[in-house]
């Protein structure tokens, strides 16, 4: 009896110091701080987009008129070999055309992402918000920190 007695006020008190410590535990529960940003704002709003976008339709339309000129020489020929060769010719021209202006736009679409996520970043961290989300992830909760990155974009 000594011994079931004994197991018993053991077992309540590992009972107790486990119930204990699970409480302790779950009391210690840190909130996390939540915003969101509107990145289509942010993007409407940098320079440098702008400035690609202008880039990028001033390329275009250069191509276009290279591409006016380009069919013109070929009408001129006068041989179906003489076409060939310059249809050849210009295809390989308008492809590196065409790439250049995609990288180009590339390259500075990445320096905007990355000078977005600094700014984003940077607001965060003075403001104390522990997670960012887009505008478009979040359905309910958070606050709109858009403004407060706005001045930071370039």
């Amino acid at each position: 009896m000594k011994k079931s007695l004994m197991t018993l006020v053991l077992c309540s008190f590992a009972f107790g110091l486990g119930f204990g410590f699970n409480n302790l535990a779950f009391s210690d529960v840190k909130t996390s701080k939540i915003a969101y940003v509107n990145v289509a704002k942010l993007l409407a709003a940098s320079k440098t987009i702008q400035a690609a976008e202008s880039q990028k339709a001033k390329q275009t339309q250069d191509m276009l008129k290279w591409y006016d000129n380009a069919s013109a020489d070929i009408q001129k020929q006068k041989t179906a070999e003489g076409k060939k060769t310059l249809i050849k010719k210009y295809e390989a021209q308008l492809t590196q055309k065409k790439k250049s202006i995609k990288d180009s736009y590339a390259k500075k679409i990445t320096q905007v992402d990355t000078q977005l996520d600094n700014a984003i970043k940077q607001k965060a961290k003075e403001l104390g918000y522990d997670l960012v989300f887009r505008k478009d992830a979040i359905l309910v909760g958070g606050t709109d920190i858009t403004s407060s990155v706005l001045p930071l974009v370039k």
